[in-house]
């Protein structure tokens, strides 16, 4: 019997061990400044998103993760790419495909994938944003932000 409360006290030291030494990879890995070289953006704006505010919203976008460069933009990640399998074909679309993720890649010469969706509700811009990379299919980070119109923060 203590040897079995042992063995789970040891395995739960390992976890929180682990959790400890790997949080704060995952932390610093979303607050570094992403490469204008090995990163491209793709922008969503929903039909609700005023036009006039696309350029001010590139702009934050380009501030908030590239200290203010203009990153290069996916306008390709969009396309509909259908791939033959044994019993006929599958269609994908954009980034959240690995096949997609790769071919786009090598179309780019990038490595990472910033996909920004922007909704807006009344003076309220939702920007949601995420970071996928070529080896793994889960984003590397995620994160929601609330921003507000430019001219409504005066």
């Amino acid at each position: 019997m203590t040897n079995l409360i042992t063995k789970i006290l040891n395995v739960l030291f390992l976890h929180a061990c682990i959790t400890i030494i790997l949080l704060p990879a995952g932390i610093a890995a979303e607050e570094k400044p992403l490469s204008l070289q090995t990163t491209a953006v793709r922008y969503v704006f929903t039909a609700n998103v005023e036009r006039k505010l696309h350029p001010w919203l590139q702009e934050e976008i380009a501030e908030t993760w590239f200290e203010g460069n203009i990153p290069k933009s996916c306008h390709i990640c969009d396309n509909v790419y259908r791939y033959p399998t044994d019993n006929g074909s599958v269609v994908t679309r954009g980034v959240q495909n690995m096949l997609n993720r790769k071919r786009l890649a090598a179309i780019l010469e990038v490595e990472e994938f910033l996909t920004v969706i922007v909704r807006q509700t009344g003076e309220v811009l939702s920007i949601e944003a995420a970071l996928h990379n070529l080896k793994q299919e889960e984003p590397l980070w995620a994160k929601v932000y609330e921003w507000s119109k430019p001219w409504s923060m005066w």
